[in-house]
């Protein structure tokens, strides 16, 4: 499995920007490159934003969509609540028309999963089985404390993430279908790649509504996310 963040060595200028930023010192110099290590890595993206040469760089998952939407597999399309602030003034229904567009069956909102979530946490503190409990609906935090704070892990929460509970209800009402989950967040990237996950592939907001994304899949949507795109 590829790991999410990737460098792009022509552009690299041993500016050490990314180093100094990394939270969790996952990042090393050799042949004046930076290196990302997997191994320490929590995803959080920080090297990303602050990289001035734009070196480090997002593995895609368009291919993957793209594959999945030319299947005969259903594909859903999952969205991450935030998507109210990244596009403002836009409601699910606006971002439903443009995921139709691109070949989607229908786009929802995971928000509303979050409730189930919420009630696990609140059976955990009422029954007191655990007197410190981590969420577990931020997969960088996650990586972050399986990686770094190992000490920890027995206090981070089993319950499934809203992503997870969202595909799995999804799959419920339609067997055969296939969930791909669009959000802020890269560490999705690694959620979705591991034993068990119900959902089949990440892409950003971003990813989205680019060009690139458009070219892709030969949609014409300015129609549809015209206002999205011009954010």
């Amino acid at each position: 499995m590829a790991h999410p963040i990737y460098l792009k060595k022509s552009d690299c200028k041993n500016c050490y920007k990314c180093v100094r930023h990394c939270p969790v010192q996952a990042i090393r110099f050799s042949g004046n490159l930076a290196h990302v290590i997997a191994d320490e890595c929590m995803l959080c993206g920080q090297c990303y934003v602050v990289c001035p040469q734009d070196a480090q760089k997002i593995l895609s998952d368009v291919e993957r969509v793209e594959m999945l939407l030319d299947g005969d597999a259903p594909v859903y399309l999952s969205v991450d609540p935030s998507f109210v602030a990244y596009y403002a003034g836009t409601g699910i229904e606006k971002f439903n028309e443009a995921a139709k567009a691109l070949g989607f069956v229908t786009a929802e909102e995971a928000a509303k999963f979050g409730v189930v979530v919420k009630r696990e946490y609140e059976a955990v503190i009422e029954n007191e089985r655990e007197s410190v409990v981590i969420s577990s609906c931020c997969p960088s935090v996650n990586l972050m404390i399986q990686k770094h704070y190992p000490d920890l892990i027995k206090h981070l929460s089993d319950a499934m993430s809203y992503v997870q509970i969202h595909s799995a209800d999804i799959k419920s009402r339609d067997e055969d279908a296939k969930v791909v989950f669009v959000g802020p967040c890269i560490a999705r990237k690694d959620e979705v790649n591991r034993q068990g996950s119900t959902f089949d592939a990440v892409i950003t907001f971003a990813t989205l509504v680019s060009a690139g994304l458009v070219y892709f899949f030969n949609v014409d949507i300015q129609g549809y996310v015209g206002a999205l795109i011009s954010l």
